[in-house]
């Protein structure tokens, strides 16, 4: 289909019939004074602009990276699903108003029987949207290689899964489809509401003269129930979609028991600056800092907290390895929650992700763990003064060698650290 095809076909084909269908509901709740009619032509405007957001959406996420972004543009459904439904929010909120100012003055619905017309239209279009989105969900949800080429493949020689986490990562791949979704389920119940208000008058017709009865609250009544079936479906979406967003730690992670898992690692003294977050749904990325006895092999280590990182649904996962010279005793455990190298200059401390503090999270091998640097009046507390760190001048060329003539930077002496990235 040319440029087009499969989901994004599906796309543009529910995007032109949903501006046909703005337009002549639009037209026809001016003609015959129906809110709920309008209520729901403006529930289409908004489903369309969330299914040309998913459209770019499928055409952005192609571009696996960018010079200016280095994760491509995989958060752009996210965004555009956060924003639609920011705006189905605002004007479901407007819609709501006029539903109540419905019940201060009663209006009549005129010209029922082409209002009637114009929800079987709406109602037929909308539940041929929902079977072609819900295909095309469907689709999003088939992985992309055979499981046994997967399996093979696995670097940890994992065969067995999960049910939970494959069910989780299959049903999470679409998430700004999940949304428009949502959307034409509401536009299907929108039309319900128009047909049985155009019904009601078109079967107990009022005339010119006649004065409102309950008739007339039939139309406000049902718009407000389309309103509250919309927003139950918007409110899920902003919360998801903010909490990606927000780099929250995703729903079903446990950090606790992720802790637990990793203090059982042998030879791992502390664990700290532990981040996990959501890049888009299903696609989890993780950063943590070990310290390790220096005089000890990490690879193994390695291996074992990528296992324990990739059974959590976690596949993304870069560690930073900081070497201990000697095991440290009980009295100074406290001190392994301090980073060793949080940065090349000690001036940057404001400008760290993590400010320093003294966050117990875990124990790990009998140690009590921090999620960042103690206070400096910890030490005062105890009774130490201020560990004095001399600093070092060290010029770095742009070739990794040291020369005099290159960027001068200062590292502490006691500085010294593994770092090793692994990403999977």
């Amino acid at each position: 289909m040319g440029r087009y095809s499969g989901r994004s076909f599906r796309l543009v084909f529910m995007c032109v019939v949903s501006i046909l269908l703005f337009v002549m509901e639009l037209a026809v709740a001016h003609i015959g004074n129906s809110l709920s009619l309008a209520s729901d032509a403006f529930a289409v405007l908004s489903h369309l602009l969330s299914m040309v957001i998913g459209l770019f959406s499928l055409r952005a996420s192609t571009i696996s990276h960018h010079r200016k972004s280095t994760f491509g543009f995989l958060r752009a459904d996210v965004v555009g699903a956060f924003g639609n439904s920011i705006f189905a929010v605002a004007l479901m909120f407007s819609i709501l108003v006029e539903a109540i100012k419905r019940y201060i003055n009663p209006q009549k619905t005129e010209e029922a029987l082409l209002v009637l017309l114009a929800g079987i239209v709406g109602l037929f279009f909308n539940v041929l949207n929902y079977v072609i989105l819900d295909c095309c969900y469907c689709s999003a949800g088939r992985p992309l290689e055979d499981p046994g080429t997967a399996a093979h493949c696995d670097s940890l020689n994992i065969q067995h899964e999960p049910e939970e986490t494959m069910r989780k990562e299959k049903k999470s791949e679409a998430l700004n489809i999940r949304g428009v979704l949502l959307h034409v389920m509401g536009d299907a119940l929108g039309s319900v509401v128009v047909v049985i208000t155009a019904t009601i008058f078109y079967v107990l017709p009022l005339g010119q003269d006649d004065d409102c009865n309950w008739q007339c609250y039939i139309d406000p009544s049902l718009t407000i129930v389309m309103v509250i079936i919309i927003l139950s479906s918007a409110f899920p979406l902003i919360k998801e979609t903010a909490i990606i967003l927000l780099q929250m730690v995703p729903k079903g992670v446990n950090v606790e028991e992720l802790m637990s898992k990793l203090a059982a690692v042998p030879d791992i003294s502390s664990v700290h600056e532990l981040h996990i977050w959501e890049l888009i749904s299903g696609k989890i990325i993780a950063t943590l800092h070990i310290k390790y006895q220096k005089d000890r092999g990490y690879q193994d280590a390695s291996l074992k907290i990528r296992e324990i990182f990739h059974r959590a649904g976690i596949h993304s996962v870069t560690i930073q390895f900081e070497a201990v010279d000697s095991p440290e005793s009980l009295e100074q455990k406290d001190t392994l929650s301090l980073c060793s190298s949080p940065c090349i200059s000690k001036s940057c401390a404001k400008h760290l992700c993590c400010p320093p503090r003294a966050l117990p999270v875990a124990h790990v091998n009998g140690c009590a763990e921090h999620n960042g640097s103690p206070r400096l009046d910890m030490y005062q507390s105890q009774g130490r003064g201020r560990p004095e760190l001399s600093d070092v001048a060290i010029e770095v060329s742009l070739d990794g060698r040291g020369s005099d003539h290159g960027q001068t930077f200062t590292k502490t002496q006691g500085d010294q650290c593994y770092v090793n990235s692994t990403h999977f």
